[in-house]
């Protein structure tokens, strides 16, 4: 999706936390099973249960499960396409909206004026994962990934860059 330059070189590319991905699985396999349990609930109160109402609660869940799996699959969509790549020459930040929308950032390293990150609550503090943030003097002024593994790491490569930079 992006085309370096001839002496540039990948350092990292960062991707989101993989608890993002699973607690979106998690959802969407209790929202696909909720009409089950309503249904079995009805049922056993004796509310519904003859051929009919069952054959059209098997219509109307199959056109559920067929909508819940499409909205898994644009969360899988972002969750594969949003990426953050670390070169030597500059960062690119590569965030998808939707199906249809993608937004390709560049930070060039001699704009880069604050480096932060956020580990909050007890989940990201458990598996260790949190958001960094990019200050830049460019047009946008801040840019932010969320849900990364390890974000001092991140932030600490990222500052090793460019104490590199100011170097030369």
């Amino acid at each position: 999706m992006i085309t370096l330059e001839k002496d540039e070189y990948v350092i990292l590319e960062i991707r989101k936390h993989w608890f993002f991905w699973l607690t979106e699985i998690f959802l969407s396999i209790i929202f696909a099973l909720l009409p089950i349990i309503i249904f079995l609930v009805f049922g056993f109160l004796g509310l519904i249960f003859d051929i009919y109402s069952v054959t059209v609660f098997l219509f109307l869940y199959s056109l559920w499960v067929l909508f819940v799996w499409i909205v898994l699959f644009v969360f899988w969509t972002n969750q594969y396409l949003d990426s953050w790549t670390i070169t030597n020459h500059k960062i690119y930040t590569i965030e998808q909206h939707g199906l249809f929308k993608r937004e390709i950032s560049v930070i060039h390293y001699e704009n880069i004026q604050d480096i932060t990150y956020g580990v909050s609550g007890l989940i990201q503090s458990i598996f260790n994962f949190g958001n960094l943030y990019v200050q830049t003097a460019g047009a946008r002024t801040k840019f932010e990934i969320k849900g990364i593994k390890d974000p001092s790491l991140i932030q600490k490569k990222i500052n090793e860059i460019l104490l590199k930079k100011k170097i030369k």
